[in-house]
């Protein structure tokens, strides 16, 4: 029996990288009675909202599974996992790491899929995210004010970015490129470890973690449903084995941003005080994220946690 797994990546990002182990985990499991083909870049190649065609896709069942990243769902109806995108709260990879570890946490978060047919399997995180400027470092909210600021689509990433000064777009291929040429796009939003897909290397504020990508593993519920009791559990034990092999073999942030300072970047930092900044300025948006008290519970869990997680210099870039 054979199962198709979409995602808007290629093999060669870390979460093409993870769904290879996930592949490879469902046959040896299964003993080679199931198998998962990966679907590339499922949607096509330069669209915008990537993700969010293959959450579509999953939905309508033109895909058995699927891997994609917690900020999508927003769009598509999902409240649950916006605390994990919430502006500047998961902070490093070790938070990300405890979080996606915690059976009931994770479980919390995923409990929303099933509003849009889907039911999660693991959340396997990937990357902290940045601010990438083309032009002036951002490193205060008056440098963001008025830059067009690429970013995966996201009702919650859309209003951060908003919330700083910034307009949001997700422009793809030529058009991308030629925002940088032209001075039009004034930075993105990304990780240090998808930083060689930039335009141009640009310069990283590293302090500034926007949020954390966190990858969602999922399948579509009805045919989960329609697979023996045995299969159901084999792509669970998989999803769990593809979790651990993640916490693994993910590459530090120290390392991917030194990578990137090899390739021509630059990495910068904001001032104590211009952080503040940044915190009061998204300030609104959580008081209108609080308003669900489930979200505020969870958010207030994931403080909690913060509070005792320790980042080790391997979490931390170094500017160059």
């Amino acid at each position: 029996m054979s199962l198709k797994l979409g995602t808007a990546d290629d093999d060669g990002k870390p979460g093409g990288l993870a769904i290879v182990q996930f592949v490879e985990q469902v046959r040896t499991i299964s003993n080679g009675k199931l198998l998962v083909y990966p679907v590339w870049e499922a949607g096509g190649q330069d669209v915008q909202q990537w993700d969010q065609v293959v959450a579509r896709m999953l939905k309508d069942r033109k895909l058995d599974l699927a891997m994609i990243p917690s900020r999508t769902w927003d769009t598509e109806g999902v409240t649950t996992l916006r605390p994990l995108n919430a502006p500047f709260l998961v902070t490093s990879d070790a938070l990300a790491d405890e979080i996606v570890t915690s059976q009931e946490l994770s479980t919390e978060l995923m409990s929303g899929l099933d509003k849009d047919g889907a039911t999660g399997l693991a959340l396997l995180p990937e990357g902290l995210r940045h601010p990438f400027s083309f032009g002036a470092p951002l490193v205060t909210p008056a440098a963001f004010q008025g830059k067009v600021i690429r970013a995966a689509k996201s009702n919650l990433g859309d209003a951060t970015i908003r919330a700083l000064g910034g307009r949001p777009d997700d422009p793809v291929g030529d058009a991308y490129a030629a925002g940088v040429r032209d001075g039009s796009l004034g930075g993105a939003e990304t990780g240090f470890v998808l930083s060689d897909a930039l335009p141009v290397p640009g310069i990283a504020t590293a302090n500034l973690t926007v949020t954390t990508k966190i990858n969602t593993l999922v399948a579509n519920s009805a045919a989960l449903g329609d697979l023996s009791a045995e299969n159901q559990a084999v792509l669970r034990k998989a999803a769990t084995a593809t979790l651990q092999w993640v916490l693994g073999h993910r590459t530090t942030e120290a390392a991917t941003a030194a990578a990137f300072c090899n390739r021509g970047g630059k990495i910068t930092t904001a001032t104590p005080a211009n952080l503040r900044a940044f915190d009061q300025a998204v300030q609104p948006l959580y008081g209108e994220l609080e308003q669900d008290p489930a979200t505020k519970a969870t958010i207030d869990r994931i403080r909690t946690l913060k509070k005792s997680v320790r980042v080790p210099a391997t979490g931390i870039a170094t500017p160059c």
